[in-house]
């Protein structure tokens, strides 16, 4: 699901822009139902006197510019483009990779792409935060973009399984860019009382695509996949044009115009130094490569990349497990994520997970959001792969069902949003949604061989994503309510790199089980009815393992739910449990009208924009971080 969305107008314009006007709250800090956010509040809030959050500052700089009019709908119609087009492309693209591994006989490498991609996009999600506080939002944006469409065009002119491969990983890097970056920016303009909501309302377009989406790609067919792939990468550079216009032109702006300089001392200290202290671009691109902490992104993404791949790689090792090259994988990754660790805790200056931001409500987040992903992509990996060859579902059909989750999760979110707005705590309705999806996940096991209709199914979908939605939306709302603006696209992303190392073991464990027990369940079932050769191939597709004959079929779903119910389906049930338990020590925060838990401050909207009064005290606070830094030099 998309955790990215706008607020309404009127909202956004009590929390956006200048930080020259900062009002207390003292009676929000009284409302709070939680003893710990008076402990929490004294959480040190992160003054970066070197620039290195200047993303913060020129995002609320870029909403000085914009000011209450046209212009800042203008951008709020472009976003909300990309968020209907990006869905609109998640929802159709998706269904197109078993059919592209399938048609190069591949199709039991789903599960390790779906591990290599999930990996690498959880190690890009802090670089790609980083490079957002580091540069600015449209920079981040634009980013994403290139990956994006990038990953497109090879997969539409793959000749491989590999190039498939490769395609994967761009178009997750880009796709995931789209949504950290529409979180962030979210986070920078929303109170915490409208933040669920808002996140609520820019997923709502998959709603309405996942019905279109059935359409297009039975439309495109599946023998048609290339062009599934192509069509997007010429649609979402058009749609995305004219939000990376808005956002480009008003970031130039208010550079132009200082407003950076006057929303942020710290920016206005670290242009000043930059005067005084000009750096060479080796120097330049080597503090770069500190800040964004690339030695430990390297470090993590090796670790985990050399832990899980021997678990979808085993069976087809010769030896299995005993093979001196899975163990040694394993071995070396081991030691590489001690490496990091021990990195990350004594050497690194700009840790992945600074101290700073490891509270106690955000470390609960982490391990409800971790169990989740780990459940769910045990249970869901080949669940797709299971319906189809089970159920006789046109293209459509099946389109349909395997949109049922992300369309669930779309309009839960905003029941979810709804309550937390309401109540103004999101705690409660977390604890809800953790129950209901374990619900969900206990139909998943019921519905297997004989139990497997069409309405258990779907209801255990539904169950699913309406546990899931108010589970997602609590922790996101929890874990940027208990760290200050400066920390909140690492919070941010954090979450997010922890929730998808979570999916990546899940992943890894579910191709694990598949590649292992499949093809002797598939043979014990098959031996007397087809060659070794027969059994290969069905194996290899799910094409051949569908449109088998009604014997060899019947014989196929056995193995299916021999291979299923009790080795994935089990495991992911009892894990959906688990996140109750951290679930209970989370803060209750009171969602007021702040931008977070932590600082007391409210950002507004300019009524009117000023360019010369602007320009004014921009120039005063130029000339005050000029002196200041004269002085310590």
């Amino acid at each position: 699901m998309a955790t990215s969305a706008q607020a309404a107008h009127n909202v956004v314009a009590n929390q956006t822009a200048s930080a020259l006007s900062q009002t207390s709250s003292l009676e929000e800090k009284a409302a709070s139902a939680d003893a710990e956010k008076t402990v929490e509040k004294n959480h040190p809030v992160h003054e970066d006197l070197n620039g290195h959050n200047q993303g913060v500052s020129r995002i609320e700089a870029l909403y000085v510019v914009f000011g209450k009019g046209w212009k800042i709908w203008g951008l709020y119609l472009s976003i909300a483009l990309i968020a209907y087009v990006s869905s609109l492309a998640s929802n159709t693209i998706y269904v197109y990779l078993p059919f592209a591994t399938s048609s190069f006989g591949e199709h039991s490498t789903l599960g390790t792409i779906t591990v290599v991609t999930s990996i690498i996009a959880s190690v890009g999600k802090p670089f790609i935060a980083k490079i957002a506080d580091l540069t600015s939002r449209p920079h981040a944006y634009l980013y994403s973009l290139v990956a994006y469409v990038l990953g497109l065009i090879i997969l539409a002119s793959s000749t491989s399984v590999n190039a498939v491969a490769a395609g994967q990983v761009f178009y997750t890097i880009g796709n995931t860019g789209f949504d950290l970056v529409l979180t962030i920016i979210l986070g920078d303009i929303t109170s915490l009382e409208w933040r669920g909501m808002s996140q609520a309302i820019v997923a709502s377009p998959y709603i309405v695509n996942a019905f279109i989406a059935g359409y297009i790609s039975s439309a495109v067919s599946l023998e048609g996949w290339r062009w599934g792939y192509g069509m997007f990468a010429i649609i979402l550079p058009v749609c995305t044009s004219p939000a990376l216009y808005i956002l480009f032109w008003a970031d130039m702006k208010a550079q132009k115009l200082g407003a950076v300089s006057i929303a942020s001392p710290a920016y206005a200290l670290n242009e000043a130094a930059k005067l005084q202290d000009k750096k060479s671009w080796s120097a330049s691109l080597l503090e770069t490569l500190v800040i964004i902490d690339g030695l430990g992104l390297v470090l993590l993404g090796f670790a985990w990349s050399l832990i899980l791949l021997p678990f979808t790689l085993s069976a087809s090792a010769n030896g299995g497990w005993k093979n001196a090259s899975m163990l040694a994988m394993e071995i070396i990754g081991i030691l590489l994520l001690i490496t990091f660790t021990l990195y990350e805790f004594y050497w690194a200056k700009f840790p992945l997970m600074p101290k700073r931001v490891m509270n106690r409500t955000f470390l609960c987040c982490i391990a409800i959001d971790f169990l989740y992903y780990l459940s769910g992509y045990i249970q869901s990996t080949y669940y797709s792969s299971y319906v189809y060859v089970i159920r006789d579902w046109s293209t459509r059909e099946y389109t349909f069902f395997l949109n049922t989750l992300g369309v669930g999760l779309c309009f839960f979110s905003l029941i979810a949003g709804g309550l937390q707005r309401y109540f103004h705590n999101y705690k409660w309705v977390q604890l809800a949604g953790i129950c209901m999806r374990a619900i969900g996940m206990g139909l998943v096991f019921l519905a297997t061989g004989d139990n497997a209709t069409d309405v258990n199914l779907v209801m255990a979908q539904v169950m699913i994503s309406l546990g899931g939605s108010f589970s997602v939306i609590g922790s996101q709302v929890a874990s940027q309510a208990s760290v200050p603006h400066a920390d909140m696209a690492t919070a941010i992303s954090l979450l997010s790199l922890w929730t998808g190392v979570g999916g990546s073991i899940g992943s890894a464990i579910s191709a694990a089980i598949w590649t292992n027990k499949m093809p002797g369940n598939l043979e014990n079932r098959l031996q007397d009815l087809l060659p070794a050769a027969n059994i290969t191939a069905i194996y290899g597709s799910l094409t051949d393992a569908r449109f088998s004959s009604a014997e060899v079929r019947a014989g196929v779903i056995e193995a299916y739910d021999d291979t299923s119910k009790m080795y994935l389906y089990l495991p992911a049930l009892i894990l959906a449990i688990l996140p109750l338990i951290p679930g209970a020590f989370t803060s209750n925060f009171y969602l007021g009208t702040q931008q977070n838990a932590i600082e007391d401050k409210e950002i507004h909207l300019t009524e009117e924009v000023d360019d010369a009064e602007l320009a004014r005290r921009a120039e005063e606070a130029k000339r005050a971080a000029a002196e200041k830094v004269a002085h310590a030099h």
